[in-house]
C-alpha cells in the first residue's frame, strides 16, 4: 500500500521524483511522490492523502520555512493529531500504519510512524543521510538513503527503538524500494554515467543475496504479476522515457518505451 501503480501513465521528469544525481549537488531536497499541499483553505493542504480508514493526512509549510506542521484527523470520530517537524514530508500508507518521512537539514532527516487506528505517533527515528524510499517487511520500517559525506548507499531497518541499517555500496543512490515474493528489491539509481545499474535483491535478515545487472537507470519499482516494472530515469537528461520488465527467476530484461498495463 505504501504506492500507487498508476504514476506509470505518466510521464515523468526529474522535478516530478526525488533526487537527481544533479539535484544532489545543487538543491539536496526531495520531492513528494505524493502530491503536495499548500496553505489552510482545504483544496491547498499539501500531501492530502485519505487512508484505507477514512484518516486525512496532510501538512502546511510555516512561514516559508522549512518547518512544517503535519496533521493526522479522522472526520467521522473527530480525532485530531498535530505535530510539527523539519523539512518537506512524505507520506506513506501501509495496512496500519502511516510513515512519514522528513527530508530534515539535508544531512539527517527523521522517519515518523502513527497508527491508523488511533493517529498517534507510535515512533520517530532520526537518519543520517537523505531519504529516497519508505517500505515495510513485517513490522520493520524500511528506509532507504544516500549518505553525501562517505558515498554511501544505505538500508535503515527500523523497529521500535532499534536502528540498524546495511550499506549497500558506493557510487549510486539506493532509489526505489519493493517488497516482493519474500525479499526486498532495491533499485539502484547512478549517480554519474560510470556507475552501476542493477537491481539488488535482500534476503529476509537484509543481506544481499542477488544482483540483477541491467541496460536502463532504474528508478521506480513495481510488482507486475510475477515480474518488477522498472520505470527509467535517466541521468544525463532527468527524463524518463522507458521501462523494462525484469523476471527475478532468470534475469531477463525487457525493455520498451511504453509501460504495459499492471496486473
Amino acid at each position: 500500500m505504501g504506492k500507487t501503480n498508476n504514476l506509470l501513465g505518466e510521464r515523468c521528469n526529474a522535478n516530478d521524483l526525488l533526487y537527481t544525481s544533479e539535484e544532489l549537488e545543487q538543491s539536496n531536497r526531495p520531492i513528494n511522490r505524493i502530491q503536495k499541499r499548500g496553505s489552510m483553505t482545504y483544496s491547498d493542504r499539501k500531501g492530502l492523502r485519505t487512508d484505507d480508514l477514512q484518516n486525512k493526512w496532510y501538512y502546511h509549510q510555516i512561514n516559508g520555512m522549512k518547518k512544517f506542521d503535519l496533521v493526522g484527523m479522522n472526520p467521522h470520530s473527530g480525532n485530531v493529531m498535530k505535530k510539527g517537524v523539519y523539512g518537506t514530508p512524505n507520506i506513506y500508507e501501509f495496512p496500519d500504519y502511516i510513515i512519514v518521512a522528513c527530508e530534515g537539514d539535508g544531512e539527517t532527516g527523521t522517519v515518523y510512524q502513527f497508527s491508523k487506528r488511533t493517529l498517534e505517533l507510535v515512533q520517530e527515528w532520526e537518519l543520517d543521510g537523505f531519504i529516497w524510499d519508505v517500505e515495510m517487511v513485517g513490522q520493520t520500517v524500511c528506509v532507504s538513503a544516500y549518505v553525501v559525506d562517505i558515498d554511501t548507499a544505505r538500508l535503515y531497518n527500523l523497529k521500535g527503538r532499534s536502528i540498524d541499517f546495511v550499506e549497500l555500496g558506493t557510487l549510486f543512490a539506493p532509489a526505489d524500494l519493493l517488497a516482493f515474493q519474500g525479499h526486498l528489491f532495491v533499485s539502484v539509481y547512478p549517480l554519474a554515467e560510470t556507475s552501476p545499474r542493477k537491481i539488488l535483491r535482500l534476503d529476509e535478515e537484509f543481506v544481499i543475496d542477488q544482483e540483477y545487472e541491467l541496460s536502463i537507470c532504474p528508478r521506480f519499482l513495481f510488482e507486475n504479476g510475477d515480474e518488477i516494472l522498472i520505470q527509467e530515469l535517466d541521468v544525463k537528461t532527468g527524463r524518463s522515457d522507458r521501462y523494462a520488465s525484469l523476471n527475478i527467476q532468470t534475469g531477463e530484461e525487457i525493455v520498451s518505451k511504453k509501460a504495459p498495463l499492471l496486473i
